[in-house]
Formats: C-alpha cells, sequence, structure tokens
C-alpha cells in the first residue's frame, strides 16, 4: 500500500493513520502500535529534513508476520542517527527505528531515498503436545497402555526387581 502526503506537520498523523488501516486489513494487530510509531518518525524526517513539496510512505508485506514501512521523498541527504543532548526536543527519532525495527536501512535513488525499517511479529510459542502417543495398529495401541499400566502398578506396589 502506498499514499503520498504533502510535506507539512499536520500529514504526521494522516500517516500513522494509513499504517493502522493496513495492519488492520492485515489483521496485524500486534505490529500496529510499533508500526504507527516508526511510521510517524520517518515521516517527521521527511517533513523536517526532505526538498520536495510531498513524501511517500509504503506499507508492505514482505513475509508472514512481517511488515516494511518506507518513507521515499527527493533529497539525497542520508539520515543519521544523532547523538542528541538530554536537553534537546529532537534528534532521537532514528534511534528509537534502530530499536524498534528488526533491520532498517536507506536505499538511494537517482532523485532521493527511501528509508524503510523491517519489522516481524513476536511468534506465539507453541504449547507442548499433551497427546498420547498414537501407533499404527490397534493392537500396538494395547501393548503400549499395557506396558504404561504395569509401570503404574509397580510403582504404586512399590515392587523391585529381585537383587
Amino acid at each position: 500500500m502506498t499514499k503520498s502526503f504533502l510535506r507539512d506537520a499536520t500529514s504526521v498523523p494522516e500517516v500513522r493513520e494509513f499504517v493502522r488501516a493496513a495492519l488492520d486489513e492485515w489483521e496485524l494487530p500486534d505490529l500496529t502500535d510499533t508500526a504507527e510509531l516508526v511510521a510517524s518518525e520517518l515521516a517527521t524526517n521527511a517533513v523536517l529534513h526532505a526538498r520536495c513539496s510531498a513524501y511517500r510512505i509504503t506499507v508492505s508485506r514482505p513475509g508472514p508476520g512481517r511488515v516494511r514501512v518506507a518513507v521515499t521523498d527527493r533529497s539525497r541527504v542520508l539520515p543519521r542517527v544523532a547523538d542528541p543532548d538530554d536537553d534537546e526536543d529532537h534528534g532521537r527519532g532514528l534511534a528509537l527505528v534502530d530499536v524498534l525495527a528488526e533491520r532498517w536501512g536507506t536505499d538511494r535513488l537517482n532523485w532521493g531515498k527511501s528509508v524503510w525499517a523491517d519489522l516481524a511479529a513476536t511468534p506465539v510459542p507453541e504449547p507442548p503436545a499433551t497427546e498420547v502417543p498414537m501407533y499404527g495398529t490397534g493392537i500396538a495401541q494395547v501393548v503400549y497402555v499395557l506396558i504404561l499400566a504395569a509401570v503404574a502398578g509397580a510403582v504404586f506396589l512399590g515392587l523391585t526387581a529381585p537383587r
């Protein structure tokens, strides 16, 4: 999904809405807040530093549970992670992107650049199997159950092997 926005501070909330709509459509609620924040930071950089009247946001799905957020503008100046003083109001956007994204980077274009960030949903671990193993034949399953019963009986009765 791609959409162009005017290079104006009022466009940043619209960018967040655009990203949220894309992730809602793809049913990726676990990535929505992070994707919105990353898109907001990248869009803010375009608003502050790009040298044209508009910029473009692209939200794509490179794989299951994965999202790429990219901001493309006509500035050829590459972004860099800043090290702002504690009292500075700006300069932490790319540091946030660096922490939140699985990876991020910049693609140089003949007429500008595209700054992108890859995000991945945290995989949900599978619960351990709780099923009793099944065997290919009914007789094998009966033998398995009999062995379990014999072991349980021996433990219960406290029987031990002769010495």
